[in-house]
């Protein structure tokens, strides 16, 4: 390791290894065995809670790995359900949009109807169906928390731990993180490569002096820091979690200046954070020029906080060379003119270093599924990575 290197490490490093064999993990047979291993078995962040606003309201999502689309609602009592989006007398998907509110949803194949908390309400022409009892035939419900801003889901009959149990220390460090912030931004892309490669890519800083020169060239690094080392790494049990320092002598755009003169700084600016506003988990060295934190929760999520801002990144695997990448970007409720701009500003901006890191994955898995590098060694500033797979062979391994 560099003598430069101002990394602070914590957690459990013993059982990760800096050689990790890629070439097995992008075929479908080694899919398959995640398929059933880790998707099917792990708690699985599906989607913002903030979406479900007030008793009534829903939103449909699916879970490719698992060739399922869920119905995740709010009942009247403002009790959160997941339901499997299938209608209990022939199998048609239920609800075809992605959100909305009601108090009912009517199959449009033969309009038998359920409630938000899942129970079959209604039979059109019901005296036609012999020893039909309508309490067992509700939608079929999915293990389901909600941890924060953030819908968990588990298919597991039943789960070996709960969410608490599954993300450990870092369960209570992140309370009210996203209070008050609104959904700002949603990009999804449907890519050729292994989801592994995927969150990978999401998961160190060491690309970014190279990959992201022409976007954001200065908003990282600095005299002290030029090689850019993530100030504080951490591993835990199924997560993984660095901060990222922000070059205190970054010179602001034009555009960037005159916006956050008026409006709250956002990516690529880093305003001074108020460290009595954060909670524990977010910024844990309570850094001064800290820019942002980078979680990833196994299997496929990232949780990205920043001052004013934090992102959400899905990497669902379709089968061995497809990944499915979805990006949530949340800000901050607001009416201010300046504030609109400035959010739509950063929100372009993180967009287009979202294309940069996106560029390398296609290309990466046709040059592993060439079987010329059996291998990737990594470094310590890749540790989240480490992390990542030795998570992913130990659920592998369970029987």
């Amino acid at each position: 390791m560099d003598t430069d290197s101002i990394t602070v490490f914590r957690g459990d490093t013993s059982r990760l290894k800096n050689v990790v064999n890629i070439s097995e993990r992008v075929t479908p047979e080694f899919f398959k065995l995640e398929q059933e291993r880790i998707f099917r078995s792990a708690w699985l962040p599906v989607g913002s809670a903030s979406e479900l606003d007030g008793p009534g309201s829903f939103m449909v999502t699916d879970v490719p790995p698992l060739k399922a689309s869920l119905l995740i609602t709010r009942d009247e009592n403002n009790v959160v359900h997941a339901f499997h989006n299938v209608c209990r007398h022939r199998g048609e998907k239920l609800v075809h949009a992605l959100k909305g509110k009601q108090r009912l949803f009517s199959c449009a194949f033969h309009a038998w109807t359920y409630s938000t908390a899942g129970k079959l309400t209604g039979v059109t022409d019901e005296g036609q169906f012999r020893n039909l009892n309508k309490d067992d035939y509700g939608l079929i419900p999915i293990h389901v928390e909600v941890w924060e801003d953030l819908v968990f889901v588990n298919f597991a009959a039943t789960p070996e731990q709960s969410l608490k149990e599954w993300m450990g220390d870092m369960y209570d460090g992140y309370r009210g993180f996203a209070k008050g912030r609104v959904k700002i931004g949603d990009h999804r892309v449907v890519l050729k490569t292994n989801w592994n490669i995927a969150i990978n890519a999401f998961s160190e800083g060491y690309h970014n002096l190279y990959i992201h020169k022409n976007t954001v060239p200065d908003y990282q690094g600095g005299s002290g820091n030029p090689r850019r080392h993530r100030a504080y790494m951490e591993v835990g049990e199924h997560f993984g979690r660095y901060s990222a320092l922000g070059n205190p002598n970054h010179k602001p755009t034009a555009a960037e200046g005159i916006l956050f003169e008026h409006s709250r700084p956002m990516y690529p600016s880093f305003p001074p954070p108020d460290m009595d506003a954060l909670p524990p988990g977010v910024n844990p060295l309570r850094l001064k020029h800290w820019a942002f934190d980078i979680v990833h929760v196994a299997p496929h999520f990232v949780l990205g906080p920043q001052a004013n801002t934090h992102s959400y990144m899905f990497f669902w695997p379709i089968d061995h060379e497809t990944t499915d990448v979805r990006v949530m970007r949340f800000a901050f409720q607001t009416d201010k003119p300046a504030d609109r701009i400035g959010q739509a500003h950063s929100l372009v901006r993180t967009r287009e270093v979202l294309r940069e890191d996106l560029a390398t994955m296609e290309s990466s898995l046709e040059a592993i599924s060439s079987g010329a590098l059996p291998n990737i060694i990594l470094s310590q500033q890749e540790m989240l990575i480490q992390n990542h797979y030795r998570i992913a062979d130990e659920m592998l391994a369970r029987p």
